[in-house]
């Protein structure tokens, strides 16, 4: 998968509050001028998607990830 070249760590305890946070910054991001890289990343759960962009949780690594979704 084409992942972008940024992660996002959630400050909230509440899983459901951190999947709106992430789901916020994929909101606010120019995708567009973030690089992206082939990863295959093992622990994962797909949370919500925008415009273009999947956003995952990386459940062994704690943190969410972005993937261009129309590549």
């Amino acid at each position: 998968m084409k992942v972008f070249d940024c992660i996002f760590n959630a400050m909230s305890n509440e899983q459901e509050h951190c999947i709106e946070e992430a789901m916020d910054y994929a909101r606010g991001m120019v995708w567009s001028e973030v690089e992206t890289t082939e990863q295959t990343i093992k622990y994962t759960e797909h949370v919500g998607e925008h415009e273009g962009v999947d956003v995952y949780y990386d459940y062994g690594a704690d943190y969410f990830f972005f993937v261009d979704s129309e590549e």
